[in-house]
């Protein structure tokens, strides 16, 4: 007998088939389903839908721990709503999987991996899955990618790095292709007992490729015969870097000795041929072996700041509105120090007024600094409750503020030499900063003057970019700007009516 799509039917336990695409994997104690399943009954049909292999059998597309909990119990027969096979059952899957997790038992970790990948396979993009899931679109793609790493996903799971310090850890094997320098990483993440951050993650993963440089050059190294120095050649006295530039084997024919210290370049040791210097004492041997050691280290802790500060800047919630607002004002200041003018610019954008000396005062008056000194303080923390919008226009002008004010001056925009576009490449990146970013509209006197220094440029690159339009009533071209109304200053008194921008 034809089941029709849609239709409630009791169907034999023995024919509905979990999806093997499931990507619950864990059904959680269904133990106390089972129980209700058998004591009590099924109020909720399991949705199943033709099998695309076994005919007259079923895949099951909603219910995989009531099926479960009813093999656990016994049972011989499913309530079932047979609907039509989907078009893409294996979408239809993974979207339930997450859309019903809120209400039945949610997904675990893997689960959920396990079905962000499966939607990204399936043509899904990171933007729908983000809107329909309320999942970060920056984190979509990282939790994805946990589904092929058991080991990954669960020290992610268990809270001993965070989602993108995970993503950090697989980014290591593909970058690069030493599957042991991944599985070292791995191993010391699964034995801490102590949550990790991303600079220490970063820093891990740096040190374990320093350490696979090293051994790898090492092994280059003594398989073509050369020796590696050891301490005691090191601080004997006799033993010095050469200077010489060879390949291996000619150092190896020399009798030099290398030091792998840092893996990024080798030291070449050769015995010394000036009279020997006396060995160092145990106190200097020890000051020399830390500064050895740290030339070894530093560049993992720079490399692991670098990986730090971009992971910061990539990610949208990297830094609060409150820090980056503090982060920006101390560049200000630190800009500032020791520039009057710039001062002055600080002090009119926070209602402080620098400090002047006073008549009987100079600029290195005692008391006068302490006036300063305050003043600094004060204007910081007014600085604090500036906008960023506000903050970042004024960290664009205070490095500008001095030569800013000698623009009223023509010889200031002269590039007929290359001192002068030198001395012009600060102020053209300011005005263009100024024209494209808040707005401003430079008048016909300062683009007349623009456009004349520019004719005996010495490179282009420094060159205004001035928004120009023709005007409607003489022809002229005229500096504008989107809300300029068509005609230029000179024809506008003539015509009724029209407001000059």
């Amino acid at each position: 007998m034809s089941q029709k799509p849609g239709e409630l039917r009791m169907l034999p336990v023995s024919a509905i088939h979990p999806d093997p695409k499931n990507p619950r994997q864990d059904m959680g104690d269904i133990d106390a389903l089972a129980h209700e399943l058998k004591t009590i009954g099924q109020f909720d049909a399991i949705s199943v839908y033709p099998h695309p292999e076994l005919d007259g059998d079923y895949m099951i597309q909603g219910g995989h721990r009531r099926h479960a909990a009813a093999l656990r119990a016994g049972l011989t027969e499913l309530k079932c709503e047979i609907v039509p096979t989907p078009e893409n059952a294996a979408l239809d899957l993974y979207t339930e999987a997450l859309s019903t997790g809120t209400n039945h038992m949610p997904l675990d970790s893997m689960g959920q991996s396990k079905s962000l990948q499966g939607m990204l396979t399936e043509g899904k993009s990171e933007a729908w899955i983000s809107k329909n899931f309320n999942i970060p679109k920056a984190e979509v793609k990282p939790r994805a990618r946990l589904a092929d790493n058991p080991r990954v996903a669960q020290i992610h799971a268990r809270g001993t790095i965070d989602l993108l310090s995970a993503a950090a850890v697989l980014d290591v094997e593909d970058e690069t292709g030493d599957t042991s320098i991944f599985d070292s990483i791995v191993d010391n993440l699964e034995t801490s007992h102590w949550k990790k951050d991303q600079m220490e993650v970063n820093r891990l993963i740096e040190q374990k490729k320093q350490n696979a440089r090293r051994d790898t050059l090492r092994a280059e190294l003594t398989g073509q015969g050369a020796v590696e120095i050891d301490s005691q050649n090191r601080y004997s006295g006799k033993w010095a870097k050469t200077e010489q530039v060879l390949d291996v084997a000619d150092h190896v024919a020399a009798g030099h000795q290398f030091d792998v210290s840092t893996p990024d370049s080798v030291d070449w040791w050769e015995k010394s041929k000036a009279s020997a210097k006396a060995k160092a004492s145990p106190e200097e041997k020890a000051r020399r072996e830390n500064i050895r050691r740290l030339d070894g280290v530093l560049p993992i802790a720079q490399r692991a700041r670098h990986k730090f500060v971009i992971d910061k800047i990539r990610d949208r919630k990297g830094i609060e509105d409150r820090n980056a607002r503090g982060l920006l004002v101390s560049i200000i200041f630190q800009e500032a120090r020791g520039g009057e003018a710039e001062r002055h610019a600080i002090g009119e954008a926070v209602g402080l007024p620098f400090p002047e000396p006073g008549e009987d005062q100079t600029i290195y008056s005692p008391e006068l600094g302490e006036v300063r000194t305050r003043w600094e303080a004060e204007a910081y923390k007014a600085a604090l409750g500036l906008s960023l919008q506000q903050l970042s226009l004024l960290l664009a002008y205070v490095p500008v503020a001095t030569t800013d004010r000698n623009l009223g001056k023509t010889n200031w925009y002269m590039r007929d030499s290359w001192e002068k576009e030198a001395r012009w490449a600060p102020l053209s990146r300011w005005y263009q900063q100024l024209i494209d970013f808040a707005g401003y509209l430079p008048s016909e006197d300062e683009a007349d003057m623009i456009r004349i220094a520019q004719q005996t440029r010495q490179n282009a690159l420094n060159d205004v970019h001035l928004n120009t339009a023709t005007c409607k009533n003489c022809n002229q071209e005229v500096v504008s700007d989107k809300h300029w109304a068509g005609i230029c200053a000179e024809c506008a008194p003539a015509i009724d009516g029209i407001e000059v921008a």
